[in-house]
């Protein structure tokens, strides 16, 4: 009787550790990714129309708690001589955006992702196979690091480019 009370009482004591270890992991590789994101603008060549523009539109899809406010610390920061300004956006949403982070928690993208790519909005997500889907760089988890995976046809139908140096970096680069 008292070793199932001990066991009991010892999962009692460990499972929320487990639970609270697993969301300080997540919570740490979503800011992880948003420092990425953020990176990523910073190589990213924009089409002359927006040179004037004195703020950069980042917005994100997700439906997760804390996933917009891994990006509020970079909000105001200057990128590439443009204020950046986070917008929390419903999925599917990407009017004014100008860089767009997908989280996996959002409901799939389906078309409204591929039409933000062709609009010239930077797209940059970590659901599975988000590049296949018509995404520019999807954020990968290779052995407890973010890699990247890039998408050459969805920068190019977007009018963007990836500087050379952001490419070396990446995991993969599909034509």
């Amino acid at each position: 009787m008292s070793l199932v009370i001990l066991t009991r009482l010892s999962l009692c004591l460990v499972l929320p550790w487990l639970a609270s270890a697993a969301a300080a992991q997540a919570r740490l590789d979503i800011d992880v990714k948003a420092r990425i994101m953020i990176g990523l603008v910073r190589f990213i060549q924009w089409p002359e129309a927006m040179a004037g523009e004195p703020v950069l539109r980042l917005c994100v899809w997700q439906r997760a708690a804390g996933v917009v406010d891994a990006f509020r610390p970079h909000e105001l920061r200057p990128v590439n001589g443009r204020r950046l300004a986070v917008v929390d956006r419903a999925p599917g949403a990407f009017d004014g955006c100008r860089a767009l982070f997908v989280h996996a928690s959002a409901s799939a993208p389906g078309t409204a992702l591929s039409d933000a790519a062709r609009a010239g909005v930077l797209t940059v997500g970590d659901p599975d196979g988000f590049a296949a889907m018509g995404g520019m760089v999807e954020l990968v988890s290779v052995n407890d690091a973010i890699r990247f995976d890039v998408n050459l046809a969805a920068f190019k139908a977007g009018g963007l480019a990836m500087s050379s140096q952001a490419l070396r970096l990446a995991r993969s680069i599909r034509e």
